[in-house]
């Protein structure tokens, strides 16, 4: 009991510290001012008023809104498929598969984005096999720098956590039920939809989550292969806190990308108990 007691009040402890006391300062830092460099420490919602009236920021949110549903629609679609084929596998070359679709979480995250720079770079990988082919004459410099770019580096990142949780939905379904499925006539893709995929609908909104939730606060990976036309929401803040050192309107955006993954968390978890529901 004692140990219960001590975890519960650590644990407490550590929410405090990292979680609430951070975003508690966040919030004040977003209703203060700054002018000549100085911040104002006095009550204002002028931060917001900005936000909220100028359109550029709202279309960058948009903007980011969107190639990250991009990032998290392509990484489920394509981690499904190989979590099924991985689980279908036994033995030595299950685990061989496994360990190698989640081999890119042990490079640097920076590692990886470089990487994909040089592979879609003037003088790298794509461009040097199409004028090897004789697809291009010359290499192209439009693989790189922009949305196209970001959102195939974002898809290199999130597919691991993507396949995660999917591979482990998938992989905790019965196989007895696949056998009374086929035991009542239905064959390997009624099956499929109406035990396997119903089932493993969990995992795949938790991997959506994940990949989405990952690519809408990622500021690197436009930073280094987006260029100009593949800035997003997180590089505007990161402006904020950096060189434009107005830390009061770069806490009122980072509150607003706060509240908005609260939201699509809260929808996530609505669908999970709606498909629950429904399995009942």
């Amino acid at each position: 009991m004692y140990g219960k007691n001590l975890m519960l009040i650590m644990i407490s402890m550590w929410v405090l510290l990292f979680i609430v006391l951070p975003v508690s300062a966040m919030l004040l830092f977003s209703f203060w001012s700054i002018e000549n460099f100085q911040i104002i420490h006095s009550f204002s919602i002028q931060n917001y008023s900005k936000i909220f009236q100028d359109p550029i920021y709202l279309s960058l949110l948009w903007k980011t809104i969107k190639l990250a549903l991009i990032v998290a629609v392509l990484s489920a679609l394509i981690s499904y498929p190989l979590a099924l084929f991985v689980n279908h596998q036994r033995g030595i070359l299950k685990t061989i598969l496994f360990l190698g679709v989640l081999a890119p979480l042990w490079v640097g995250y920076l590692v990886r984005i470089y990487s994909w720079r040089s592979i879609l770079g003037e003088s790298g990988f794509i461009n040097s096999l199409l004028v090897m082919t004789g697809i291009l004459k010359q290499p192209s410099s439009s693989l790189l720098f922009n949305s196209s770019a970001v959102v195939i580096t974002m898809l290199c990142i999130a597919i691991p956590f993507t396949f995660i949780p999917i591979y482990s939905a998938i992989e905790k379904i019965p196989g007895n039920l696949l056998q009374a499925a086929a035991d009542l006539g239905a064959g390997g893709s009624r099956a499929f939809w109406t035990v396997v995929f119903p089932l493993s609908m969990p995992g795949v909104v938790t991997g959506f989550m994940f990949a989405f939730i990952t690519s809408f606060g990622d500021y690197m990976t436009p930073s280094l292969v987006g260029g100009t036309s593949g800035i997003m929401y997180g590089n505007m803040i990161q402006t904020q806190f950096g060189n434009s050192y107005n830390w009061p309107l770069g806490a009122a955006l980072s509150m607003i990308m706060l509240l908005f993954l609260l939201a699509v968390i809260a929808a996530a978890r609505r669908i999970g108990n709606v498909q629950a529901i429904f399995e009942e």
